[in-house]
């Protein structure tokens, strides 16, 4: 035992920062003002064929924004990925590290992110902070950076913006939430809602996604009270249905503060399950926790998909009148 003093010694400033990390206040990225520059890039699938840099930097002009594209953001010449693993990570890790880029945005999600964790830097961001903007994919720079405690944006991404002269309702709430301007968003009744109001930090994303950090540093935990936002596109319900056992079974479920179910899109082999709707299948699994839950809220893959701040206390309230999250104005 005496042997084993010195050591313990030795360690206690390091387990005393760890637990200090685990508790210390999210970082708060600055917003945006006109003039300021935003990188765009490509973390996981490489661009569609049709997409238009020239509308997105005419876009970005419109609400005063520069944009700086990275070098392999239309990048072509992989399979699937826009661009290798380095060259992708090394346009994220340009842009983190590049001080006149205020936000960095990802211009689509596929697959791919996850494969840049081990090549790119976000501690950095710790330095000097900047919004991540993204979601589907992206999910996993979401969950890392909720390990390093900065606050990032799950919105809609450039390639998904809409040129066609029509109102763009997703877009525009990417622009207030970078600038600052994103306080409260509220949602129509859904038959499936469990009443109720309760805080937490919001987390999440993409279910598959977070599911798939399960066992990784990047897996999503909710040791402080937590409120969980879940999205999913071309999923088989029977999956979904697994990833909610899984979840309910590790006893993740039983932390949470509130539940808020975004766009379930384009669901496959409901009939074969025996369900119409994949948003029945996570009611039998929130029902029986007692705590606020969320239908029909505006994230995914359909429009509008509105803008959010990951890592921020918000507030959840629901009754037969629709739902609502506000988000709190600083810590």
């Amino acid at each position: 035992m005496k042997h084993l003093i010195p050591i313990l010694l030795l360690l206690a400033p390091l387990l005393a920062g760890a637990q200090e990390s685990d508790t210390a206040e999210f970082i708060r990225p600055p917003y945006l003002h006109r003039g300021d520059t935003v990188g765009i890039v490509s973390p996981a699938g490489k661009l569609p064929l049709n997409t238009d840099t020239a509308k997105i930097r005419e876009r970005f002009a419109s609400w005063g924004l520069h944009v700086k594209f990275g070098v392999h953001c239309a990048d072509r010449e992989q399979p699937y990925f826009a661009g290798t693993d380095e060259e992708r990570a090394a346009d994220l890790q340009a842009m983190i590290d590049d001080p006149s880029v205020k936000a960095v945005i990802a211009c689509r999600g596929g697959y791919g992110s996850v494969r840049l964790l081990p090549l790119a830097d976000l501690a950095r961001l710790r330095e000097e902070p900047k919004w991540v903007v993204g979601f589907s994919d992206i999910t996993m720079l979401h969950l890392a950076l909720r390990k390093l405690r900065i606050e990032s944006i799950h919105g809609p991404m450039p390639s998904g913006f809409r040129f066609d002269g029509e109102e763009d309702p997703s877009a525009e709430s990417l622009r207030q939430a970078l600038f600052g301007e994103t306080e409260c968003i509220e949602v129509e009744p859904h038959p499936l809602n469990q009443p109720g109001m309760a805080s937490g930090r919001l987390a999440g994303g993409n279910l598959t996604v977070i599911r798939s950090a399960d066992g990784t540093p990047e897996e999503l935990t909710a040791e402080e009270p937590t409120v969980l936002l879940i999205e999913e596109v071309g999923e088989f319900v029977y999956r979904i249905d697994r990833i909610m056992q899984s979840l309910a079974r590790s006893g993740k479920l039983e932390n949470l503060r509130a539940v808020v179910v975004g766009h379930f899109s384009e669901m496959l082999g409901m009939e074969k399950f025996g369900v119409a709707d994949a948003c029945a299948i996570i009611s039998s699994y929130t029902r029986p926790l007692g705590i606020p839950v969320v239908f029909g809220f505006p994230a995914g893959h359909e429009d509008p998909n509105l803008a959010v701040y990951l890592g921020r206390r918000v507030t959840v309230s629901v009754d037969e009148e629709g739902a609502r999250m506000e988000f709190a104005p600083a810590d």
